[in-house]
């Protein structure tokens, strides 16, 4: 009885005794779990798309900008050159047109004044290669981009070093693009720099190889009138090419136009040298500045 008690009595004190309050641990179902791994994701996605905008914006605003001041570089440097070559501190502005001076054979005087095509020619590259460079794609070609270049270091070449020789190798580089179709486009922002240094280039070549024909030839020494003739026809060899375009047919317009000018204000139309061999130079300088001024108002209108 006794032993019966022992084994009986755990089980009726267990059952007598205060239910205890047992916590159930909650597990989530799977399905729970969803909405909030999608909120996650979602966050991530938008955070990351967020990025990829500011990226593209920033590859758009700063690296494309800066990587375009790269491809116009070659303009740039042989620009600031040709610009410290003539002591111009804004841009083209301040250039004097006393920079230009185009040697003629004696009899013919080309003006001062024909030297601010310079500072048209520079501030029209510099707002060339400011557009191309701001615009949302280069406008400049590398072609161009090139062109400009070349022109920029030769004629600054042959701005500092006026010589003959460096006018004709001048006007061979610069006038690379006119003899590749580019010469007859229609003059632009873009081209207009180009077209005005092939232009003078060009003009100051033919002159200055017609003023060194007496050393070349000795017997034409002292004959200036015989020089300028032969210089003149060379010129209206110029005026007559084939494939030029308006910037050039202006040029030599007012290059020869500017000789007649100088011409007829020397006193060329006095009577007294009327009657001189002189005026067989002044007639002959009409007869080139007409023409010419007859194509550049034809190309012009």
């Amino acid at each position: 009885m006794r032993v019966f008690a022992l084994f009986t009595l755990p089980i009726i004190c267990t059952a007598f005794a205060p239910q205890a309050n047992t916590r159930r641990v909650f597990m989530p179902h799977k399905s729970a779990l969803v909405p909030e791994a999608n909120v996650v994701n979602d966050f991530n996605s938008n955070i990351s798309s967020k990025i990829a905008t500011v990226l593209k914006k920033a590859d758009g605003l700063v690296l494309g900008r800066a990587m375009r001041f790269v491809n116009h570089a070659p303009a740039i440097v042989t620009l600031k050159a040709l610009l410290s070559a003539l002591g111009s501190t804004k841009f083209g502005f301040d250039v004097s047109p006393s920079v230009l001076s185009i040697a003629a054979p004696a009899g013919i005087s080309v003006p001062t004044w024909v030297g601010y095509a310079i500072p048209v020619l520079v501030v029209s590259q510099v707002a060339a290669v400011i557009r191309s460079s701001l615009a949302d794609s280069d406008e400049l070609s590398q072609a161009d981009i090139s062109a400009i270049a070349v022109s920029n270091f030769f004629l600054s070449t042959a701005l500092t070093s006026p010589s003959p020789t460096n006018w004709a190798i001048a006007a061979v580089a610069t006038g690379y693009s006119a003899r590749n179709g580019k010469g007859s486009e229609s003059p632009g922002i873009m081209n207009l720099s180009t077209q005005i240094t092939a232009s003078i280039t060009s003009a100051a070549a033919v002159l200055g190889i017609a003023s060194k024909i007496p050393s070349l030839i000795p017997f034409l020494a002292g004959q200036g009138e015989v020089t300028a003739i032969v210089g003149l026809f060379a010129y209206l060899g110029l005026v007559n090419r084939e494939g030029s375009g308006t910037v050039k047919k202006t040029v030599n317009a007012l290059v020869i136009g500017g000789a007649l000018i100088s011409t007829i204000s020397g006193g060329a139309l006095n009577m007294n040298n009327l009657i001189s061999v002189g005026s067989v130079v002044t007639v002959a300088t009409t007869y080139v500045a007409a023409i010419a001024i007859d194509k550049a108002r034809v190309a012009l209108s």
